[in-house]
Parts: C-alpha cells; sequence; structure tokens
C-alpha cells in the first residue's frame, strides 16, 4: 500500500511540474500576440497539431484518475465483505439467542405441567392417613416408633408417606 501511495504522489508531482510548465507556457503565449491564422499562411481546412506535452498531461490525469478509481473500489469492497461478516455473525448469534429462548420457554412449561404439592395438601393427605390408619395394627405400632423423633405425628406421616410412594 505505501509503494502505491508513494508511485500516487510521484505521478502527483510530475504533474504539478507539468501544470507549472504549461502555465509559464501560455504565460509565454499570451504575452506574445500570435498573427492571426490568414496571415501565417495557414488554410483554414487544415487542423494545428498540438505539442506532445499538452497530451501527456492529460494522460497522467487520466491515469491518476483511474488508478484512483481502482483503490475506491477494491476499498468498496472491502468495507462491503467487512459488513457483510459482520452481518453474517449477527445473524449467528441472533439465531443461537432464539435457540436459547425457545428452549427456556419449554423447560418453563414443562416445570409448569408438574403438579407442584403444597405444603398444605401434604398435611391433609396425612391427616386423612392417620385417620384411616387401624389401632391394632402392625403399621400403627410400626409408626408410633418412628414418629416418636418427629416434633408431630403430621411431620413424621409426611416424611413416611413420601418414603413409601418412592419405593410403591
Amino acid at each position: 500500500m505505501e509503494s502505491i501511495e508513494r508511485l500516487l504522489a510521484e505521478l502527483k508531482a510530475e504533474y504539478q511540474e507539468s501544470q507549472k510548465k504549461s502555465a509559464e507556457l501560455k504565460a509565454q503565449q499570451i504575452a506574445q500576440p500570435e498573427p492571426p491564422l490568414e496571415a501565417t499562411g495557414v488554410p483554414s481546412g487544415q487542423v494545428t497539431v498540438t505539442s506532445s506535452k499538452n497530451l501527456d498531461f492529460g494522460t497522467f490525469d487520466s491515469d491518476l484518475a483511474q488508478i484512483k478509481a481502482e483503490y475506491e473500489k477494491q476499498d468498496q469492497a472491502q468495507e462491503v465483505a467487512k459488513q457483510e461478516q459482520l452481518l453474517a455473525e449477527d445473524e449467528v448469534q441472533y439465531k443461537a439467542q432464539k435457540i436459547v429462548k425457545q428452549e427456556q420457554q419449554q423447560v418453563e412449561t414443562i416445570v409448569q405441567q408438574v403438579p407442584v404439592r403444597t405444603h398444605r395438601e401434604k398435611v391433609r393427605q396425612a391427616q386423612v392417613w392417620l385417620k384411616n390408619l387401624s389401632k391394632d395394627s402392625d403399621e400403627r405400632f410400626w409408626f408410633d416408633q418412628f414418629a416418636f423423633k418427629y416434633s408431630s405425628r403430621i411431620d413424621a406421616a409426611i416424611d413416611y408417606l413420601q418414603v413409601v410412594k418412592e419405593f410403591d
């Protein structure tokens, strides 16, 4: 890139130098008026040829403009490629976030569908079980031994029912 900038600087310097020479020549021509065409003997249908130096200045300008346009096109193409890459990355990130959000919503719906038993429901179930427990049964005797370490028979019944339901 530095070599291109150096070449452009050299071309610009040559162009400016040629512009100065052209301006000096024009100034000299203005100072020395040319005789009219009829007086010089040049027929009116004949075309005069300009100097090759004037044509070179136009060539430098067009070459410089062409080189500059090519580099601007390359810069624009690189910028477009960068923008497309950023858009693609953003799209991938958006899709990933969307998938994560959908998975979270699925988990939430599953959690909402699972029946959650409140403590009150457990207490009611334990009370019903205790009422139905026969006074003369071995299970009652065992449960009384089990509940001895608990602060209340209801708490013991809740724990017992949870264990029994897990193994049934």
